[in-house]
């Protein structure tokens, strides 16, 4: 700490954080550990239970022999529908939550490590990983709006101050403005 504190390049108000092993290794297990993975196994049941439901759907796209029965056939759409969105929704988790361990994993790891081999990891480097980490909260709208056409609709929206050309036509007429949106499979209106 000393030799870090009084180096000739080093700012005499530069405050330096420095921590132990065990405050170290429960910070990281506690802030990013346990929170990765637990995404990695709700990532996982969902994709287990994505895998699941396209099972029964394979015999549907075989041609059948005798001709389907109309609800029958708005039913498989309507399953076809939802599970193209639930799809989608599994992707866009996973990108998101890829980026998420992608910005702070460098950090975290060197949050463990640094105790480890007697703070030698250079404070450039440091510095670098955790910006790296707040580029992801920067980066997340940017990720929304490009993977979730209702997000995108609602950002542009807010960012152009409401304007009407990025509004839905309404389904109430044209006095009450207002969008819809389907969450699997049932439309709702938003005002």
């Amino acid at each position: 700490i000393q030799q870090r504190q009084f180096n000739k390049a080093s700012n005499s108000t530069y405050c330096i954080f420095m921590v132990n092993k065990p405050y170290a290794i429960t910070c990281s297990v506690v802030a990013f550990y346990i929170p990765f993975l637990l995404m990695v196994l709700a990532y996982h049941r969902i994709y287990e239970s994505q895998k699941h439901l396209q099972e029964p759907q394979k015999h549907l796209q075989e041609p059948q022999k005798h001709p389907q029965e109309p609800r029958q056939h708005l039913q498989d759409q309507h399953s076809s529908h939802r599970m193209k969105t639930e799809t989608k929704a599994a992707k866009t988790l996973c990108i998101i939550m890829g980026c998420f361990c992608l910005c702070w994993a460098p950090f975290f790891v060197t949050n463990i490590v640094d105790p480890f081999i007697n703070y030698t990891v250079p404070g450039k480097l440091w510095t670098a990983f955790l910006w790296l980490g707040y580029i992801n909260s920067g980066l997340n709208p940017f990720l929304y709006a490009f993977l979730n056409k209702a997000f995108r609709r609602a950002f542009l929206i807010i960012l152009c101050c409401g304007d009407e050309r990025y509004r839905r036509p309404s389904i109430l007429g044209q006095s009450v403005p207002c969008s819809t949106t389907t969450i699997n499979g049932s439309t709702h209106v938003l005002r």
